[in-house]
Order: structure tokens, then sequence, then C-alpha cells
């Protein structure tokens, strides 16, 4: 099955390699469109896809970030959710409108928390509640952590929103705090940890915090350095079952997609998309189909896709504006 997903993941990646590599500078952005669309197991039609984001370009607003490759990443999520998902695209500048009236920023960032709520198939009942709920948890983060808190953590604020329990934010500090004793380093990363791990309501925090512990010391006893940016996935695989989760696999599918010629120079993409086929494989395992748990760790990657999408994106803006400023 690894090696399936690897070929399909190969295969719609060359496609839009070809036909889109002078309209995307930074190719871990088609890494992560595609297996956006592997592990949502939809069949990859470029022309269709092509369509949705040329739509998406064309509601717009000028300044939008949607008028770049934020659609084409937008495209990609409203494909494999929604059966006909041209439908959607104006419920998504609504709830976007919606958000910025509750002041979050303008910016791609809160078309990613747009989008999280879009696919929450109960958004629609509770859109408003949701919302106001969204940016009290926000509010929260950032008076704990005034610096580390910026937009990139919208998405999960949204996530967070659907957790009903009153107590989330010092449950976040307490994550926090615990693992920056256990040899986490403090920063944006760790936070976005601790968020992730508040989204389990059902295991006690020193059980997930040494959970935790045991995955990242697996990550260095692989011979992976577990780097900050690792955080987010080693939160998903500490809210899978214990058994469930077996290093030996992971590294396997890290190690096939770092041997494959177009990948080989992404090693950092190649292990978030190696964790991610991996718990996207255990969603879909018998025992955990239809569980609290299998939502929860579709959401999370959900979340961190659209987070490492828009840091990739910020990141090449960055780039090319300091290019552009020295020529």
């Amino acid at each position: 099955m690894d090696s399936e997903k690897i070929n399909q993941y190969k295969t719609v990646y060359n496609e839009l390699y070809a036909a889109m590599k002078w309209k995307v500078s930074d190719s871990r952005t088609l890494m992560a469109i595609a297996s956006i669309y592997v592990m949502s197991k939809k069949e990859f039609h470029f022309d269709a896809f092509l369509q949705l984001a040329d739509r998406i370009k064309a509601r717009a607003g000028f300044f939008s970030p949607m008028k770049s490759t934020s659609r084409f990443t937008t495209a990609a999520t409203l494909d494999i959710k929604f059966d006909r998902p041209e439908n959607q695209i104006n419920n998504l500048f609504i709830l976007y409108d919606k958000l910025r009236k509750a002041k979050f920023s303008s910016g791609v960032y809160t078309y990613l928390a747009a989008s999280t709520l879009l696919t929450h198939i109960d958004y629609r009942n509770n859109e408003e509640q949701m919302i106001a709920r969204a940016k009290e948890i926000y509010d929260g983060m950032k008076q704990e952590h005034p610096f580390l808190t910026s937009a990139s953590d919208y998405p999960l604020a949204v996530l967070l929103a659907y957790e009903n329990h009153n107590d989330i934010i010092e449950q976040m500090e307490r994550y926090y705090e615990s693992l920056s004793k256990n040899g986490f380093r403090k920063g944006n990363d760790l936070q976005f940890l601790s968020h992730i791990l508040s989204l389990d309501t059902n295991t006690s925090a020193g059980r997930l915090v040494s959970r935790t512990t045991t995955i990242m010391d697996s990550f260095r006893d692989t011979g992976i350095r577990p780097k900050p940016m690792y955080y987010p996935i080693i939160g998903m695989l500490s809210l899978l079952p214990e058994e469930q989760f077996q290093m030996h696999g992971i590294s396997q599918m890290f190690d096939q997609l770092n041997n494959e010629k177009s990948f080989r120079w992404q090693k950092d993409m190649n292990l978030i998309t190696a964790v991610s086929f991996y718990v996207n494989e255990k969603i879909d395992n018998k025992s955990l189909a239809a569980t609290t748990l299998q939502t929860t760790l579709e959401s999370i990657l959900q979340a961190q896709q659209a987070v490492m999408i828009a840091t990739i994106a910020s990141t090449t803006a960055a780039t090319n504006a300091a290019n552009n400023s020295t020529n």
C-alpha cells in the first residue's frame, strides 16, 4: 500500500509539474497538492482542477491571495471535499468576509480558516458561534504567547473551536510547558504541537506528553533529527493509539521518497509527506473508522497542510520580493 501511494503521488506530481512549473515557483506546493489528492483517494483530473482554480481567481478581489498560488491549494481542498466544488466558491468568500468582520486579519491564513469552516459539514448550523469561539481561542493564545501567536494559528483556532471544553487555553499552556521540560524547544512549532494535543479530550495529559516524547526519541533513534518544524507531525502520531505507531513504516516511506529523483532535494517535505501518508493509512483502519479520533486526525492533516502550504507561499513571496529589490 505504501508503494502504491507513493506511485500515485509521483504520477500526480509529475502531471502538475509538467503543466505548472512556470506558474508555481516552489515545487513543494505541487508536492503538497499531489499529497492532498492521494490521501483523499479522489482521482485527479488536471483540467477540472485548473478550471476550479481559475474560478477562484476570478471571484477574488484585486489584492487577494486567491489571485496567486494559494488559489491552487484552495482548489485542491474544495475539489476533494465536495462533489460540486465550484458551488462552494462563493461560500468560501462569504465565510472569509465573516471572519474579517470578527477581526481576523486579511490574508491567506484567514482564507484557510474559512476553508476549515467550510469543510466541516455542520458549519451552516453554527458558523457565527464557531467564528466567535475561534476568535476567543485565538485571543487567548495571543495573550499567553504574544510573540509566537500569529495569523498562521487561525486554522487551528477554528478546529479548537469545535472542542466543547472551557479550559482549552489552560490545557494548551500545560502541554507547552510540560513538553518544553521534556526536550522540546520553545517556539511557534511547540505551540502548534500543544494545540494539536489539546484536540484529544479522551487521553490524559501525562500520557500524551509521555507518548509524544517517546515518538520524538523514535525519530532520533532512526537517525532523523527531530527539528522543531517536525513537531506538528509528531503531534499527529501522538494522537494515534500506541499500538498503531511504528517508526519502521514511516522511515521506509521516507527513504523511498528520498530516493525519488523528483523529491530527493526536499527531505523535510518528504518526512512530512511520509508521516501524513502513514497517519492517513491508519485513519482508514477499521479500528479508527467512524470514530471521533478519525475526524480529529483528518482535520489536523488538513490544518497542518494548509499552514505548511501558506508558509511555503509566504516564504516564496518574500524571496521573490528580495530578489526583485536587488535586480
